[in-house]
């Protein structure tokens, strides 16, 4: 902590780690001390200049001499290390390192970080094996984070999604089952033409067609809500747009309720929450860009069918709505670190 600054290390700048750098820039508290990346500094630092869904960066970036981002007047060295314990993160004073390549998904990769002068870990990202950590969603769970924490999970953007809407679901009627549908924007393992994958399907083009797959948010969702542990499935459909999701979710609630009470009971969680949003406007997936909610409730779109099974549509920018989270749990982690705990 510099400044009464906290540092951020960034390992992986591709989507969620720009997506970061963006929310921190002007941040009061909290600034990026080190980019950590292997591909070509140059492309890094136009895919920051220029983005597809968000347009050009507000302040003038660049590169330096040695190869540092430029920001304004501010300089962030931009280092190239592939593996956790590759960087040195005490010589660049970080205290929080985000996790943000999609792999070294363990603990024990994690804690290389810690041994390399890093104080506490966000993995931006959810574990390999889910009981490896503690996984937080934002909102619904993140009371139990303590000063002890210093490796701790995202989740998914779309478990993100998905569960401070079950939380208030079951707190208020109930829920018994719950079934949804991601219907998730093109992500970086899409392919553009038909090319031989992962999968059969994933071997499809993106940009021509809606994809069936399937997704581990039940099982993150689960652990954040226990007491819906066994109670819900679900499956993905990645469709041909670059940013800006939703979830179908079905719940089967235990007690009736009309679709009116149903709404109520969200809007108003809702009214004085950073991760639940509510309206009553008739939006469609591209006025969700931008927003910083992790989920945001269409009360237009909310059925009820034999007074307990309810249909909900849940919006959520799956870029810019997760890395919100990331910085919010930065934000509560190096409030531990002020109050002198460790």
């Amino acid at each position: 902590m510099t400044d009464g600054k906290t540092r951020v290390g960034l390992m992986g700048f591709g989507r969620i780690g720009r997506n970061v750098f963006r929310q921190l820039e002007d941040h009061p508290r909290i600034e990026v001390a080190a980019i950590v990346d292997i591909a070509d500094p140059k492309a890094l630092v136009y895919l920051l200049k220029y983005d597809t869904v968000f347009g050009r960066f507000p302040k003038k970036v660049g590169l330096d001499a040695a190869g540092n981002l430029v920001v304004g007047e501010r300089s962030v060295p931009i280092l190239a290390a592939r593996d956790p314990g590759d960087v040195d993160w005490a010589a660049y004073g970080v205290d929080v390192v985000v996790q943000a390549t999609r792999k070294h998904r363990t603990a024990a990769e994690c804690r290389l970080h810690l041994d390399k002068g890093a104080k506490r870990v966000v993995l931006a990202s959810t574990p390999e094996d889910p009981g490896d950590m503690d996984t937080l969603l934002m909102g619904v769970n993140d009371e139990v984070l303590g000063p002890e924490d210093t490796i701790v999970a995202l989740g998914s953007n779309t478990s993100n999604a998905v569960a401070p809407v079950l939380k208030v679901l079951h707190e208020h009627f109930g829920v018994e089952w719950a079934l949804f549908t991601t219907v998730h924007a093109i992500t970086n393992e899409a392919r553009l033409a038909d090319v031989p994958g992962t999968s059969l399907r994933g071997s499809r083009s993106a940009a021509e067609n809606i994809i069936p797959g399937p997704t581990n948010s039940p099982e993150i969702v689960e652990r954040a809500l226990p007491a819906l542990k066994g109670r819900i499935a679900a499956m993905a459909l990645n469709v041909p747009v670059q940013d800006g999701s939703n979830v179908d979710l079905v719940a089967f609630l235990r007690r009736e309720a009309a679709a009116a009470e149903i709404n109520e009971a969200l809007s108003a969680a809702a009214a004085d929450s950073t991760v639940l949003a509510y309206t009553d406007e008739p939006i469609v997936s591209s006025d969700i860009i931008g927003n910083s909610y992790s989920a945001t409730v269409d009360g237009l779109a909310t059925l009820v069918l034999g007074g307990t099974m309810a249909k909900l549509v849940i919006w959520y920018d799956n870029g810019w709505g997760y890395a919100a989270r990331a910085v919010e749990l930065i934000e509560k982690l190096a409030a531990f670190d002020r109050k002198g705990v460790k």
